[in-house]
């Protein structure tokens, strides 16, 4: 009896402390930016900075929407469905696969109003993208042993919802066609959101005070951050001969202000009496809840794009490579710099996009491919140790983000391709796949796992 005892009150005592704090793998929830956008954009992989002409752009390269002549209006709808599985263990752990419902929405909308119009070369433009929409749950099981050596099974599971929106302005000028200016303001809208459990127990006969097995501890927990962002990017396109574009851009680090909160509830499945036949105080009758929630701000990295497009008669090829340097990221409450979180948990890392397009008559072919290194170094943990804050915390999960990769392809249909009035409508696939490193506790790497999505998308446009 007292094994069990001394090994609830450890657990209860850890999950009471209460998750109130933040490290770099809750800021990294809001790094990660999907391949999202219009559907010409997406199915060319997003190699289209050097181009232009492309409201998803607008933000990667601003002066890409200088190469507008005429004013246009898109937006763009989605529907995707994900997956999840482990591809490999550590320490035994295993995984199940998971696949989500079928999700959606309204992944863009821009507006561009073309200088050419009016008599000069100033163009003005607005769009909404939704950088991250990520639907997905993990599972994992292992075993483990307590302090007298007595094997007991643990068994977690967590859903996760992000969504992260970029509201977009920018102002653009074409020189005459043989080079183009822009910058863009960017204000970001953040919202993510995960619930699970942890469910640990003894099975039957595995503990000798407990023939028949017991459920010794169960907490659901639930984690919300809201908040908002802002950053700004500057770009430029030359064009030295007529069938060659060269790009450069540049993008601030993203200032993040976050409302980080946590919710746990903690139960006993198991009724139980101390030595002199009283309520034993560790096993709760009733569910314990704790709750907490921090304001913390967030620099996220900065970034270099370097692009180039080159077209022959009906066909175009883009290819791009952005790099994000993570050296000054940061993460601060009440304007105190954590030391031991940001940077330190992070490495440089490059996205590279090839995307190609094939024009026959009012009809366009496009494939891509687009890949984006780890952002995690191998040092990266959760460290709990440098505020009260997260002196107080154990962190139950952390989520290290591997390589990220999608696979792409679309066709589209314009309406009167030679003229400035047009209806246009474009369709995309993207497979993608997220790989990671997730742990259930922050001494513990457990196990690899792989997150595919499949999505289609669908852009209805008028160019007038």
């Amino acid at each position: 009896m007292k094994t069990f005892r001394y090994t609830a009150m450890a657990m209860a005592a850890m999950m009471a402390a209460g998750m109130h704090a933040q490290t770099t793998f809750d800021a990294g929830k809001l790094i990660e930016e999907d391949l999202n956008g219009t559907a010409r954009y997406v199915s060319m992989g997003g190699a289209m900075s050097a181009f232009g002409n492309d409201i998803s752009t607008i933000s990667h390269n601003p002066a890409g929407i200088g190469a507008y002549r005429h004013a246009d209006l898109n937006l763009t709808l989605s529907m995707a469905g994900s997956s999840t599985w482990s591809t490999g263990s550590h320490m035994g752990a295993q995984s199940g696969n998971i696949k989500s419902d079928i999700f959606g929405g309204l992944d863009n909308i821009g507006m561009v109003l073309a200088g050419d119009e009016f008599g000069n070369h100033l163009n003005f433009a607005f769009s909404y993208r939704r950088l991250q929409n990520m639907d997905r749950t993990v599972t994992y099981a292992d075993a483990i042993f307590d302090a007298d050596g007595y094997e007991a099974y643990r068994d977690f599971q967590d859903h996760q919802r992000n969504k992260v929106g970029s509201y977009d302005f920018n102002l653009s000028y074409n020189a005459d066609d043989k080079a183009y200016f822009g910058v863009t303001f960017g204000i970001l809208s953040t919202d993510t959101w995960s619930e699970g459990y942890i469910w640990d127990r003894y099975e039957a006969g595995k503990h000798p005070d407990f023939p028949d097995g017991l459920n010794y501890l169960n907490v659901d927990e639930m984690n919300t951050s809201t908040g908002n962002g802002w950053n700004v990017a500057f770009g430029t396109i030359l064009r030295p001969v007529p069938g060659l574009r060269l790009g450069a851009a540049f993008k601030s680090p993203t200032m993040f202000s976050q409302t980080l909160a946590y919710s746990d509830f903690l139960f006993d499945d198991h009724a139980n009496t101390n030595a002199d036949g009283l309520p034993d105080p560790i096993h709760l009758s009733t569910a314990e809840k704790f709750t907490k929630s921090v304001e913390y701000s967030f620099t996220s990295p900065w970034s270099l794009n370097f692009s180039a497009g080159l077209t022959a008669g009906h066909t175009a090829l883009g290819i791009e490579y952005e790099r994000n340097f993570t050296g000054r990221t940061s993460l601060s409450v009440n304007n105190s710099r954590l030391s031991r979180q940001g940077a330190c948990d992070l490495q440089d890392y490059s996205t590279f996009s090839i995307g190609l397009e094939q024009n026959i008559d009012k009809v366009s072919l496009r494939a891509g491919f687009n890949t984006t290194s780890p952002m995690y170094n191998s040092r990266a943990y959760a460290d709990l140790s440098d505020t009260e804050f997260n002196m107080m915390r154990k962190d139950c999960q952390t989520d290290m983000t591997g390589r990220r990769s999608n696979l792409t392809a679309g066709l589209g249909y314009c309406s009167a391709p030679e003229n400035g009035t047009q209806f246009y409508i474009d369709f995309a696939y993207v497979h993608s796949i997220r790989k990671s490193q997730f742990s259930l506790y922050p001494e513990d790497l457990l196990t690899d796992y792989k997150h595919t999505t499949d999505k289609c998308m669908l852009t209805l446009g008028l160019c007038f």
